[in-house]
């Protein structure tokens, strides 16, 4: 068996509260929420989606000050491709 560390991490509460929800609905829990995350970092040796600064995307669904990193309009396809994956069995060695 690997050896396994743990992380800690600060979010908001609203913010936990809510993605908490949306995992729950999907039958999952935050920390296969989180190692699902890591795998596919480790998959395409990157972040599994664009970061764009909000100044340049006018249309990101986060703030619009510089500096602040947001997700592309386009986040709902990302997410729909997740769930493909995860149904086809890509994450089954964690879930």
């Amino acid at each position: 068996m690997v050896q396994q560390s743990l992380i800690q991490i600060r979010v908001d509460r609203p913010l936990k509260e809510e993605v908490a929800s949306i995992f729950s609905s999907l039958g999952i829990d935050m920390s296969t929420a989180v190692r699902v995350f890591f795998q596919q970092c480790r998959k395409v040796k990157g972040i599994p989606f664009a970061l764009t600064l909000a100044d340049a995307h006018p249309k990101a669904i986060a703030g619009k000050s510089k500096g602040k990193w947001s997700f592309p309009k386009d986040w709902e396809k990302l997410d729909k491709a997740l769930d493909k994956e995860i149904e086809a069995g890509f994450y089954a060695d964690i879930v």
